[in-house]
């Protein structure tokens, strides 16, 4: 029988690990599940027999337990990211790695819109005038702002950037974007710029990409003075997209007008974080891409990758380098 490990975390709801549980039994495989809060577990696991490895989430599996993998024929991500993975250890050892882009880009794309809209309309502060009936001080929507007619700067324009810009363009907004893999704009209404430019020209910019070393701090200290028109910035892709020290000054020193993000800094986040003080802010709590709808498509995806690499089929996503989400 096919023995599959699947790496799973605490913290993730019971529904979940059972929907996930009760699709990958469908398929008649020996299922061992071990939580990487748990991660001693694997003595215990035959990890010699295992076929194939199920990560949901992606995040570091120690290299003394990977050595063991001697049957493995995939490591198959849950999900389109893969930073905290150490990729470059299951290479080495011959271990073939695939992430799921796509079955969750509508989810997010849907998300980095709501944080658009949140973030403009300030939606945390007006829920929480209304909770506390602590109407002073309203201003009556004059640090509010509309997106039609703005300009949005995507950042990648893959599965996921371009269903942003679709979506964008159908709210009566502008669409520029970078992409170093893309020649020509898949629309005529889109314009590819370079990234500086996109810095300029932008209202909104948003984020796309993968976490990678050419990446990390695309927004920096060194960069803040080419966003001329004080964008708002949305960021449901990686934190570190943004530097730290970058999204602080430019929140202290109004060099932006809001930021929204949905992975963070450090996860959890801890309350004394200093950059949750500022009520120019939405954050929601790393779930752009979880939805009941995106769970089908993402647990599909991942068992049928699965069966294809079991199958002697090349499995779809095959990590070479990073890429556009």
């Amino acid at each position: 029988m096919t023995k599959l490990l699947w790496m799973t975390i605490d913290r993730h709801p019971d529904s979940l690990k059972a929907l996930i549980r009760d699709q990958l039994s469908d398929a008649g495989w020996d299922l061992y599940e071990v939580s990487y809060d748990s991660i001693d577990s694997l003595k215990s696991v035959p990890l010699e027999s295992i076929d194939a490895v199920l990560l949901a989430p992606a995040r570091h599996f120690p290299v003394q337990y990977m050595d063991r993998l001697t049957s493995c024929k995939l490591m198959q991500i849950w999900s389109s990211g893969y930073d905290k993975f150490n990729i470059n250890d299951a290479h080495q050892r011959g271990i073939p790695v695939a992430n799921n882009h796509g079955s969750n880009a509508v989810s997010v794309a849907e998300h980095a819109i709501l944080m658009m809209l949140g973030v403009s309309r300030r939606v945390p502060e007006m829920h929480r005038r209304v909770i506390d009936g602590n109407w002073a001080g309203n201003d009556h929507g004059m640090s509010s702002f509309s997106l039609f007619g703005k300009t949005l700067g995507i950042i990648g324009l893959g599965n996921i950037g371009s269903l942003v810009a679709k979506r964008a363009e159908t709210l009566g907004m502008k669409v520029l974007f970078t992409d170093p893999g893309i020649e020509n704009s898949p629309s005529s209404q889109w314009r590819k710029v370079a990234f500086n430019e996109l810095l300029r020209q932008s209202d909104y910019i948003t984020f796309h990409v993968h976490l990678a070393p050419e990446t990390r701090g695309m927004i920096n200290d060194s960069n803040l003075d080419l966003l001329v028109r004080r964008p708002f910035i949305i960021n449901v892709s990686r934190a570190e997209l943004v530097s730290y020290p970058a999204a602080m000054r430019a929140l202290e020193k109004g060099l932006i007008k809001g930021l929204a993000m949905d992975a963070h800094y450090m996860e959890p986040t801890a309350s004394e974080d200093p950059l949750y003080r500022f009520t120019n802010v939405f954050f929601s709590p790393h779930v752009a891409g979880s939805t009941v709808d995106s769970y089908d498509a993402t647990i599909k995806r991942c068992r049928d990758n699965i069966l294809a690499a079991l199958t002697a089929l090349q499995p779809k996503g095959l990590i070479l380098e990073p890429g556009a989400t």
